[in-house]
């Protein structure tokens, strides 16, 4: 075996070296600007709950982002399932019901992403941009027809917003991912895909097949988060889910995502990056940042994170 110099080396591993150095200078420096408050159990609390949601929905965004596309309409998404989740659990009085609802709607996106934008031969950012829309509006409509500013679960959910619970959510979901990741044809394809197209559909692969199969599980997994999330809010209005896509593309750049897929792509990225991005938002908070300094802040890490571990040999990103 051929052994790595220096900078051999730092090319294969330096996305792990930076997500994970990352993850503990912000516990560290946080842990300090702070006074210790960032492990409160209060606090503690506060960010399993933020990073189960993130977490789930990062773990979900994966399998997309390894084919190189990304999907801008989750956080539109996420809005409008948290509102139909609570008016058809309220309705029907079964948590099933409302959960079931939002999953089968979850699906259907993700086959309009998946199959539609190649049968048009559309790029899947148009897709979700259309859907982002659609959502976006959906959203609006809803809360004016309701004639309130937030609708509240009125169906016991108390089970579902436990730490305990969000803990084991968090386990199952990242030992599903990683299995479909790591030893099927699904985590093999989308990799594949994401680092030739052409030669993987020259292989002999049904590309429209996984692309699909990508986004049903991307949408299970917004399901999933969209459930939680109602749980531990209670409530949802015009503003729920807002910034998740973005929220969500920075956490996996966080943990080490390429930008453009292929080979490279971890499923640890969703969890380093998840935690990562959760602990600096809180972080900022505690050490008493101003909330708008606090978005420059996680803007100028986004662009260097960018800057760092995106480009290509020849200068500039990836597609």
């Amino acid at each position: 075996m051929k052994k790595l110099n220096g900078k051999e080396w730092f090319e294969s591993h330096g996305a792990d070296v930076l997500s994970y150095g990352g993850l503990i200078l912000c516990i560290i420096v946080f842990s300090i600007l702070s006074n210790g408050k960032l492990w409160s159990a209060y606090n503690l609390r506060i960010l399993i709950q933020a990073v189960c949601v993130y977490a789930i929905l990062s773990m979900g965004a994966i399998f997309i982002y390894s084919m190189g596309y990304m999907d801008i309409s989750v956080g539109s998404q996420v809005g409008v399932y948290c509102i139909l989740c609570i008016v058809v659990s309220n309705k029907t009085g079964s948590l099933l019901a409302g959960f079931l609802t939002i999953l089968a709607l979850a699906l259907v996106c993700g086959f309009i992403n998946g199959y539609v934008a190649v049968m048009l031969g559309l790029p899947s950012i148009v897709t979700s941009i259309f859907l982002m829309s659609i959502f976006s509006g959906v959203q609006a409509i809803a809360m004016e027809k309701l004639a309130v500013n937030s609708i509240s679960i009125q169906v016991d959910m108390s089970l579902f917003k436990t730490t305990g619970f969000m803990v084991f959510a968090i386990v199952v979901i990242a030992l599903i991912s990683g299995y479909l990741y790591k030893f099927t044809r699904l985590g093999e394809y989308v990799k594949s895909i994401g680092a030739n197209p052409v030669a993987t559909e020259y292989a002999g692969v049904a590309t429209t097949k996984w692309k699909v199969m990508a986004y049903a599980f991307f949408g299970l997994c917004v399901a999933i988060a969209a459930f939680i999330l109602t749980a531990r809010t209670g409530s949802a209005g015009k503003g729920t889910g807002t910034g998740y896509a973005m929220d969500v593309m920075v956490a996996l750049l966080l943990g080490g995502m390429p930008l453009s897929g292929g080979m490279k792509s971890k499923i640890s990225s969703a969890l380093i990056g998840s935690f990562t991005y959760v602990i600096l938002s809180n972080g900022l908070t505690l050490a008493g940042v101003d909330i708008k300094v606090g978005y420059i802040i996680k803007a100028l890490v986004f662009i260097a994170i960018i800057l760092i571990t995106c480009r290509k040999k020849d200068g500039v990103l990836p597609r």
